[in-house]
């Protein structure tokens, strides 16, 4: 038996964490990605590995290895009609993400979202952080729903966004360029779009790839992202600042996140034994009206 943590939505009521043994908390999961989130970092990731694998031997056109990808792929025009439509499809997943948080926060008037601007407790996190690794301090920071370092990783996809997608833009349509922009914008978006590119390689690569998976904390995959879900353990571990608020059942609406139970009878954590009894009562009266339609119709048909 399961216990998810999932978004609701505005008014919805806070639930309260139910008092579980160890064996239940134990095989617990907490929903912390919702399925458009997880969609946006799917088309995101999927259109990255595209433009790396299109994009990096066009720069290293003169590696034999490079050469035989292009011609393996059809032909360098091939491989800049792939490369450009995945920039597109990227360019497209980012106004989707900001229509996203635009209608989670303004709409639903939800503030997770929120949770992602840096502030001055980052600051004093990284300096903790710091000092624990020289042995300074005996703990590490304790982290809220997002840490210094996930809010860095967010924060750098918009400036990869802005530079490697407003120099492409500017290649794509290189003649509308120049006449709004002059002439040094050409090699300039040459220059940022090849080297910038480079750089958002290297950063997934090893910096992303290692505090996401390889980390001897979640090695060798943290499947959060794609199932949407971690453990209980791992949510108390890495956020334990959110994992106090969710077992004290103090679970603020205003962080957009409640508390329900993922088990073969789909009632929520928070729903009390009267709503429990008011559904089972509703399903009584229905089956009750079915079987006296029955009946009544059964009435007719006699002589």
């Amino acid at each position: 038996m399961a216990i998810e943590m999932k978004l609701l939505g505005p008014g919805a009521a806070v639930a309260q964490l139910a008092p579980a043994r160890s064996s239940r908390t134990a095989s617990a999961l907490v929903v912390r990605f919702d399925e458009h989130q997880r969609l946006q970092h799917a088309l995101m990731m999927s259109t990255f590995i595209i433009l790396a694998l299109t994009g990096l031997p066009q720069k290293f056109s003169d590696l034999t290895v490079s050469r035989w990808w292009v011609d393996a792929l059809g032909g360098l025009q091939v491989v800049r009609a792939i490369h450009r439509t995945a920039g597109l499809i990227m360019l497209s997943d980012c106004l989707y993400h900001l229509t996203y948080l635009v209608y989670r926060i303004g709409v639903q008037g939800q503030r997770g979202p929120l949770g992602m601007l840096p502030g001055p407790k980052d600051v004093r996190d990284v300096a903790q952080t710091i000092c624990y690794f020289l042995g300074l301090v005996p703990e590490k920071p304790k982290f809220d729903r997002f840490s210094y370092l996930e809010k860095f990783d967010y924060w750098a996809v918009f400036w990869g966004i802005v530079m490697i997608g407003g120099s492409g833009l500017v290649l794509l349509f290189p003649l509308m360029a120049i006449r709004e922009l002059p002439g040094q914008a050409i090699p300039l978006a040459i220059t940022i779009h090849s080297d910038e590119a480079i750089l958002a390689v290297g950063w997934i690569l090893i910096v992303h790839m290692f505090n996401v998976h390889l980390a001897p904390r979640v090695f060798p995959f943290n499947p959060a992202i794609f199932t949407g879900k971690l453990t209980v353990h791992r949510c108390a571990e890495d956020h334990p600042l959110e994992w106090e608020r969710i077992s004290a059942g103090q679970v603020a609406l205003a962080s957009g996140v409640g508390v329900t139970r993922a088990s073969r009878a789909p009632f929520s954590i928070g729903r009390s034994r009267a709503g429990r009894l008011s559904v089972a009562a509703t399903r009584a009266i229905r089956l009750r009206y079915r079987d006296l339609r029955v009946r009544w119709s059964r009435g007719r048909d006699e002589p």
